[in-house]
């Protein structure tokens, strides 16, 4: 799709920002990820984050919501920790679930 500026097209992108299924999750500000440095849970390439996954892991009290909506919004949610898991972890279980989607579709 393209539209015209000045006579010359201009490609347009459409990017859905939020996946308007999974809300983001109401934060309280008793969330372990309000209470600490943001630099904890974006660690540095090759760390797992572990000191915020298990923050996150143990004390969060939108840990599910968290998750969800950072399942549902990837590029959103790329980077850092959410809901407990890398983004590594977190494309994997996208991966596990397109699968299983194309297993039951068949």
């Amino acid at each position: 799709m393209t539209q015209k500026t000045a006579d010359k097209p201009t490609p347009v992108f459409h990017t859905v920002l939020a996946d308007p299924e999974v809300p983001f999750p109401e934060l309280t500000g008793g969330e372990p990820c309000r209470q600490t440095d943001s630099e904890s849970w974006f660690p540095e390439q090759g760390d797992n984050g572990g000191f915020a996954r298990s923050l996150c892991l143990t004390s969060c009290p939108v840990l599910q919501e968290c998750r969800s909506w950072a399942l549902a919004n990837p590029q959103l949610a790329s980077d850092g920790i959410w809901g407990g898991m890398t983004r590594s972890e977190r494309n994997a279980v996208r991966r596990r679930q397109a699968l299983q989607s194309l297993e039951a579709a068949a």
